[in-house]
């Protein structure tokens, strides 16, 4: 909710909304006893993106959102995430920001938001571009049986702390 990604503008865009109500609330809630924290997550391990929808280049969409949300410098896993979002609401923080890669697109996009837009820009051409015609939605795990037998591999080697989260969380599909 802090800067919209490429190919998630749908997502970003109900983020921000999700920042700014919380933002709002909190300053009209200052001086009344109750508060309010804005948690800006980042990229999440729980395997979601096993049952998330995919269209488009559904394999190749699949590939690159899923290795995003699995790897651990990208993203976090829920229990670390949990206690950073109860210790944050605790102390009474305005904003608890939780993966590294949301601290750094944040603050780059607070003082150079041109650039990281440009750069966002970049990003976005290089993911798969949308097909000339529909192929529907499909889930991540049917995405993912898709692939190349050789580029899940590789895949599956990527996306395995991804894979155990979604076991853990019961987001497996079959």
């Amino acid at each position: 909710g802090k800067v919209s990604v490429p190919h998630l503008l749908p997502y970003s865009t109900a983020k921000f909304g999700a920042v700014g109500f919380s933002e709002g609330l909190r300053a009209e809630l200052n001086g009344s006893g109750v508060s309010a924290t804005t948690i800006v997550p980042g990229l999440m391990r729980t395997g979601s993106h096993l049952r998330a929808l995919f269209t488009g280049k559904q394999a190749a969409e699949y590939a690159w959102f899923a290795v995003g949300a699995s790897l651990p410098l990208v993203s976090m896993g829920a229990e670390r995430a949990a206690r950073r979002i109860v210790d944050g609401v605790l102390a009474g923080k305005a904003t608890v920001v939780l993966t590294p890669l949301a601290q750094i697109g944040m603050r780059v996009h607070g003082v150079a938001p041109a650039t990281t837009t440009a750069f966002l820009g970049l990003v976005g051409r290089l993911l798969p571009a949308a097909p000339a015609v529909n192929s529907g939605t499909v889930e991540g795990w049917q995405a993912r049986d898709a692939m190349e037998p050789r580029a899940r591999r590789i895949h599956d080697f990527l996306t395995r702390f991804g894979r155990r989260a979604a076991k853990r969380f019961n987001e497996v599909s079959k």
